[in-house]
């Protein structure tokens, strides 16, 4: 019996051998997708905004002891030293805040049309929040946003982009504010 073992264990290794014998690799050289192994460039910049118009879209309604914003079109100038994120901000804000306290969670899409020649291209994203009460006030509001976009067409197509902003609004449903924040964008480097 142990004899048979060895010889299985034997043949095991030749047969092993002789597969690992090709002159072909076993493993690639160069990789498939020579995209992936382009450096990464993240570009940090800081930002102001504030609403300068609006688009006519959308609703607002009082439900029961709720504001609903539906889609509400709201055309916004972004300044950044970063002419790649700044320009005007078409976003459709959609909403429910209380009625009695004012606050309550907010979300919406956005496009951007930057400053900078893009050769046609535009951000477009989503973003996500949530309305409280600024502490010692009964008509102001601080809402914290998260913002996410990608490039669409022109030089910045495939790029990606996240914000963080702080506005501050008055009013319920909101009649304006202004607000800052930080983010960075994502680009392929050489």
């Amino acid at each position: 019996m142990k004899t048979l073992k060895c010889f299985l264990v034997l043949f095991a290794f030749a047969g092993l051998m002789l597969v690992g014998c090709s002159d072909e690799p076993q493993s690639p050289v160069t990789p498939a997708d020579q995209t992936s192994l382009e450096k990464v460039i993240i570009t940090n910049f800081t930002f102001s905004h504030f609403p300068i118009g609006l688009t006519g879209e959308g609703s607002v309604k009082l439900v029961g002891n709720n504001w609903i914003l539906k889609d509400f079109g709201v055309i916004e100038l972004i300044t950044s030293s970063d002419p790649l994120v700044s320009g005007t901000m078409t976003h459709y804000l959609s909403g429910k805040m209380n009625a009695v306290t004012g606050e309550g969670p907010v979300h919406g899409n956005w496009i951007l049309v930057p400053q900078a020649n893009t050769e046609g291209g535009v951000w477009e994203g989503n973003y996500t929040g949530y309305r409280t009460k600024m502490p010692g006030s009964d008509t102001l509001f601080v809402l914290p946003l998260r913002l996410v976009g990608h490039g669409r067409g022109g030089c910045i197509e495939g790029m990606q982009t996240r914000y963080n902003t702080t506005i501050t609004a008055w009013g319920t449903p909101p009649v304006g504010w202004y607000g800052s924040g930080e983010g960075f964008y994502k680009s392929q480097g050489n």
